[in-house]
């Protein structure tokens, strides 16, 4: 059977982003009066992310060997349109000329943002004669500032455990900014108990959970990892816990982070930090049969219900998808006798490259297809027919989705992200399967183009805004917490679906990505139409039927609030 894809590595590259992304090096004056210049544009990690249009100071760092000397410095500002491409002429171009200068000095230009969106900003510098001595090229964005999290249903995926720098105090703020409620981290074993029964917990782990809790936003934290450095005997050749005395110890690893973390009588500001824990990252089942998941599963589930009664205990960690529906993982185990031994069980329906409303082919399969319309109502009909003895059916749980940006892959760039994102959450919110879907991940995990691991986050490496952050923010916002209500077209190639009934807002979008009209038959009044990035438009409409204007990403149509 065909297999979804997966993504195993746990530790990613720490290229640096400023030598990779931020800066391009040319060659400068041919007759030696330079040698190489860089320019780089440093400010602060996550400053490219505004809650306020107006003014903004961008500073470049020009890094030579030799001082320059009437040089100039152009930047230019260029908006995106509604199909989320930038466009091709500047919105505003600023100058800045440089009489002389270090190297290793900084040139600072103020440019106007005039509204809410996402721009690109060139930055070029000249000799005076116009030959280029460096370029660079960044973005920013301006989204409107939230003070509470975004809907219950709307996660991401961070790499905390895995990433010391950025800090948690600059990125967990951008995570509620873009509209999320929940993250998804890990807490590995051999990190904490480094010496047989010695558990010491890193302070970079204390400070995102400690801070996740203040800002309000709730995590789901994945119990794993072999532990042969402080075990060696009992991970000889894998480093899942195969043996009763293996699983006696992960047991005890896992009753020591969630005394620390998931007993809300500890002290703060640690104690009741988590209640939703998820046993391993994609176990691979080709090599670990599920009566020995079962058994880890047993005792994890066991070791956390001992301190917290009411937390959540999530089996398979997205593992055993195949080439079926994600639900082959949660089937072994209720073979083996599994029911009660978990809350829910999570999956990892990844479908790039193909859209998330088609998905792709299966081979026996009880359904057709890898996608939301297919995999959501049959995990829904799947959990309706399994009720546990406390009478509870399992909960599905999608801890991993996400599309990468993907230049070796036609229509994968990141407009395409931007409206895989959008789009699933809406698919997802329809169907009322998922507790919560996560998206992977919110943070570039490195600076290659051509490496997909390196190009499923929300934010490059440097932490400068794509697309698919300011239409998750957007998203967010507009859409909240509105259930699914009716769709007014719901046609192969064109959507269009209502959220909420007393303050609806409609969402339309394309599947096949061109731009359709959408028919919709609304009360005459007026409107708004929102757009990706936030940007309103006024409309009247005078007749019942409005054709509208929609793309990949999902614009939104608002009547207007008295």
């Amino acid at each position: 059977m065909p297999t979804i894809h997966r993504r195993r590595s746990l530790f990613r590259s720490r290229i640096s982003w400023r030598t990779a992304l931020a800066a391009l090096v040319f060659l400068a004056f041919s007759g030696g009066s330079y040698a190489q210049v860089t320019l780089q544009l440093v400010n602060p990690p996550g400053s490219q992310v505004n809650l306020t249009s107006g003014k903004k100071t961008l500073q470049f760092k020009v890094l030579s060997p030799a001082r320059l000397r009437a040089a100039k410095m152009t930047v230019g500002v260029y908006s995106y349109d509604s199909d989320g491409k930038a466009a091709p002429a500047p919105l505003a171009s600023y100058e800045k000329s440089v009489g002389s200068m270090e190297g290793g000095k900084t040139i600072d230009i103020e440019v106007l943002i005039p509204r809410s969106g996402l721009y690109r900003v060139d930055a070029t510098l000249k000799s005076p004669d116009g030959e280029i001595l460096g370029k660079t090229t960044s973005t920013l964005a301006v989204v409107t500032k939230r003070d509470e999290v975004g809907p219950s249903d709307f996660g991401v995926g961070t790499h905390f455990a895995q990433r010391v720098t950025p800090p948690a105090s600059v990125l967990l703020p951008l995570v509620k900014q873009a509209g999320f409620s929940w993250i998804r981290d890990d807490l590995y074993w051999a990190a904490i108990e480094k010496k047989p029964g010695v558990f010491k917990f890193p302070k970079s782990y204390d400070a995102y959970l400690a801070l996740s809790k203040r800002l309000g936003i709730s995590t789901v934290i994945v119990l794993g990892g072999g532990n042969a450095d402080a075990y060696p005997a009992l991970f000889p050749k894998s480093d899942f816990p195969f043996s009763p005395d293996a699983r006696a110890r992960f047991a005890a690893y896992v009753d020591a982070v969630v005394a620390r973390y998931g007993d809300d009588t500890v002290a703060e500001p640690y104690g009741g930090t988590v209640s939703h824990w998820e046993v391993w990252n994609e176990p691979d089942f080709s090599k670990i049969s599920y009566a020995a998941y079962l058994a880890l599963l047993w005792e994890t589930f066991g070791a956390i219900k001992d301190v917290d009664p009411n937390a959540s205990v999530i089996s398979c960690g997205g593992g055993g998808s195949g080439g079926g529906p994600g639900g082959d993982c949660v089937v072994g185990l209720l073979k083996e006798g599994g029911l009660n031994d978990q809350t829910g069980f999570s999956v990892h329906p990844y479908m790039s490259p193909n859209t998330p409303e088609k998905g792709y082919r299966t081979v026996d399969a009880p359904i057709d297809a890898v996608s939301i319309p297919t995999v959501w109502p049959y995990l829904k009909d799947f959990i309706a027919d399994r009720v546990k003895t406390d009478g509870r059916p399992l909960q599905v749980w999608v801890t991993e989705m996400g599309w990468p940006v993907n230049p070796k892959e036609p229509g994968q760039d990141e407009a395409m992200q931007a409206a895989n994102l959008v789009r699933s959450y809406l698919l997802s919110r329809r169907y009322g399967t998922v507790r919560v879907l996560f998206w992977y991940d919110f943070v570039d995990d490195g600076t290659d183009p051509y490496n997909i691991e390196h190009n499923f986050g929300l934010l490059h490496y440097d932490l400068t805004p794509k697309p698919a952050f300011v239409a998750a923010s957007v998203l967010s916002s507009t859409v909240g917490k509105r259930p699914w209500v009716k769709a007014f077209i719901d046609s192969e190639n064109v959507k269009a679906y209502q959220y909420g009934t007393d303050d609806p807002v409609i969402a339309g979008w394309t599947v096949d990505g061109k731009q359709h009209d959408a028919v919709v038959s609304l009360p005459p009044g007026k409107y708004i139409l929102r757009d990706w990035q936030g940007v309103d438009t006024p409309v009247s409409i005078s007749a019942q039927v409005f054709h509208w204007r929609v793309g990949s990403i999902p614009r939104y149509l608002i009547p207007e609030r008295r």
